[in-house]
């Protein structure tokens, strides 16, 4: 009895100092820095546990993040807003992790025919048209942060009066691109057992998607406005972002043409 005294009062003066802030940790984290207490020599099985918690760990990561977004994605990201993240992968690295994914299932399985089909003589298909084509197919990252970019500022500009700043149009519309890329993943195996007359058509089957999905985020997002006027002004957002593409790619053809 004596001795199990001993050794339960010595593990309670035993104090546990972070190893990230030097502070006293009470429970299974540091309470300044909100590091975890019982940190542990590194080895492959921590690296192996650490990706597949971070990326697939149903509760808190990629695919419940996908799954909230797949059901009611404008409630989701209007709660995150509100301040229900820590079970959400944060927006950036959600959008990377996918587009990660979609540019290497391009590259390896689409792009060398649509580029061998690109290289021959075609109606209607210009020289800066092949080099932005080609441009946008070996860059899909900055094609994606282009329409995140021209998203924000549409949708910025048109729902100004819903009361929400320029960061918060930003999380929304990088959420809203994070589940466009997963519809073009989950419709990815169409696209290549139909080959490459469907692919050239993507592109156009794509916007129709994006007009779908923002229309479906939106009208739950603005909860506070009536479906039919969020719907409305969505179609508006939709245009000023095709214009803005529009223009961003004629000024990309004149800059290919100059080299």
């Amino acid at each position: 009895m004596g001795k199990t005294l001993k050794k339960t009062t010595h593990k309670m003066n035993t104090a546990i100092i972070c190893k990230n802030c030097d502070g006293q940790v009470s429970g299974n984290f540091c309470s300044g820095c909100g590091q975890r207490a019982d940190t542990h020599k590194l080895n492959m099985h921590f690296i192996l546990h650490d990706l597949q918690h971070g990326l697939f760990h149903f509760d808190k990561g990629v695919l419940y993040t996908a799954k909230q977004l797949l059901t009611r994605p404008g409630h989701t990201i209007r709660e995150f807003l509100e301040g229900k993240r820590v079970r959400h992968f944060q927006p950036l690295s959600f959008v990377i992790v996918l587009a990660t994914f979609y540019g290497l299932f391009w590259h390896y399985l689409i792009f060398d025919r649509l580029h061998a089909s690109l290289i021959e003589p075609r109606d209607g298909i210009t020289r800066a048209s092949v080099k932005i084509i080609t441009w946008m197919t070996e860059h899909f990252a900055f094609d994606g942060l282009i329409l995140i970019i021209t998203s924000t500022l549409a949708s910025y500009v048109i729902f100004k009066k819903r009361k929400y700043n320029l960061a918060e149009h930003l999380v929304l519309n990088t959420y809203l691109m994070g589940l466009f890329l997963i519809v073009s993943l989950l419709v990815f195996p169409i696209v290549y057992i139909w080959g490459i007359a469907a692919t050239l058509q993507y592109g156009i089957v794509q916007q129709g998607f994006l007009l779908i999905l923002m229309c479906w985020c939106y009208s739950q997002f603005f909860n506070n406005t009536s479906k039919a006027k969020t719907i409305g002004l969505t179609f508006i957002a939709f245009l000023v972002i095709s214009v803005l593409n529009l223009a961003i790619g004629y000024f990309a053809g004149w800059i290919v043409t100059q080299f």
